[in-house]
């Protein structure tokens, strides 16, 4: 499966794709410049939904790119992503 969470300067998108590119999750909330509270929670939310799930994972947007350092994933920066269609 897929990952993929924006964070921008106000909100944290979240899209969850299965292998074929079905969409299975997303989620669109403010942070209110809580940004790794409200990215932790988002997480925490996909970790009850698909338990035993493993990711690919992508990071994208303004405050994305300090949550990827932090995690060791490599941010896809400020460009369309495929995955956001």
């Amino acid at each position: 499966m897929k990952l993929g969470l924006d964070i921008g300067s106000t909100t944290i998108k979240c899209v969850v794709l299965d292998d074929d590119g079905t969409l299975l999750y997303s989620s669109y909330q403010r942070h209110y410049s809580h940004i790794a509270e409200k990215a932790a929670e988002a997480l925490e939310k996909l970790q009850a939904r698909f338990e035993d799930a493993e990711f690919m994972v992508a990071i994208s947007g303004s405050a994305g790119m300090g949550l990827a350092g932090a995690c060791g994933v490599p941010c896809a920066g400020l460009r369309p992503m495929p995955m956001w269609r």
